[in-house]
């Protein structure tokens, strides 16, 4: 993710964030689909002029980041709530 935050502005592919970040390339490709899941990465798809096609990805604005944080925190909260309602009732 800091790769992403770094470079707010830039279109990036897992091979170049592999090579970039020395890591495997299936490591990269698990941790930005989870990223890309949770709405923090914005994907497009780049036709290859040779046939096919590679993903492409680009970190969300940051309004966008915070409000999936703050959704996911309020998320959190209820569910936290509920829990010591349970808990005050004996459950």
């Amino acid at each position: 993710m800091k790769y992403f935050l770094n470079e707010p502005d830039k279109w990036v592919d897992t091979d170049v964030l592999s090579k970039s970040l020395n890591l495997d390339i299936s490591t990269v490709q698990r941790s930005v689909k989870k990223l890309y899941e949770k709405e923090i990465l914005q994907r497009s798809q780049q036709n290859l002029d040779r046939g096919g096609y590679v993903f492409i990805y680009k970190i969300h604005s940051k309004n966008q980041i915070k409000n999936v944080i703050l959704k996911i925190v309020q998320s959190w909260a209820d569910r936290l709530g509920q829990e010591l309602e349970k808990w005050e009732n004996g459950a």
